[in-house]
């Protein structure tokens, strides 16, 4: 079985979050903190703070969203108006979402060699409707989320769960993603066959299957297929 990744793998979020925080930051220009550079780069760095404190257990998927939109403005929210606001942001982020280029070649090819499916970080309904909205849901025979296993990458948890929901052994499977460490790193330690997807020329090192592209990474199963 083929696991794919979601965002930045199949489906390009940070360009997508990148349109979206320009166009929400120019609505509330003055009401958000005072930045240097962009906007897209403030938000990365409240959104790489306020993640790693959810994926360490201190906040709940929901906490994250108030507490990375809360940053975003200079006076303090209530947790209504942290709702409101982030739910605005996402329905823009929602409206830019595209694949990238490579993705439905890939699965196109990839589907004759195996049985596809997902492991995601996040709430299934969103990561379902990213699928679906963008027209390649039906490759996959099912999809994994953090909210469904209980633990979200690079918690071991999350691709024992999908492992065993697929009823195969790790060792018969692929992984691929597009974090080193999330992806790549946490699939090989559960002993799945693994790929980083390096799209941006990473020079991190790692200790498993690099490929740039998903049809470097067509090629690389064919090989051993």
């Amino acid at each position: 079985m083929i696991f794919f990744d979601l965002d930045n793998t199949l489906l390009d979020h940070d360009g997508a979050e990148q349109d979206a925080i320009r166009s929400f930051a120019s609505r509330y220009r003055d009401s958000i903190v005072p930045f240097q550079g962009s906007p897209e780069a403030i938000w990365r760095e409240i959104t790489d703070r306020q993640r790693a404190r959810w994926r360490a257990g201190e906040l709940t998927f929901e906490g994250q969203r108030r507490a990375r939109i809360s940053e975003l403005f200079e006076r303090p929210l209530t947790v209504a108006e942290a709702d409101q606001l982030f739910a605005e942001f996402y329905a823009i982020y929602r409206q830019h979402w595209r694949l990238f280029p490579d993705v439905k070649p890939a699965l196109r090819q990839l589907r004759d060699c195996s049985p596809l499916a997902v492991i995601t970080n996040g709430l299934s309904i969103q990561q379902e409707a990213k699928l679906t909205e963008t027209g390649i849901r039906e490759y996959f025979s099912f999809i994994m989320t953090s909210e469904q296993a209980g633990a979200a990458k690079p918690d071991p948890r999350i691709f024992q769960a999908a492992l065993q929901f697929a009823n195969k052994s790790a060792d018969e499977c692929w992984f691929i993603g597009n974090h080193p460490l999330n992806d790549a790193h946490a699939a090989q330690k559960v002993g799945m066959k693994t790929v980083w997807l390096n799209r941006c020329g990473s020079r991190e090192k790692v200790n498993t299957r690099v490929v740039r592209s998903l049809s470097g990474f067509v090629d690389l199963v064919k090989i051993h297929h």
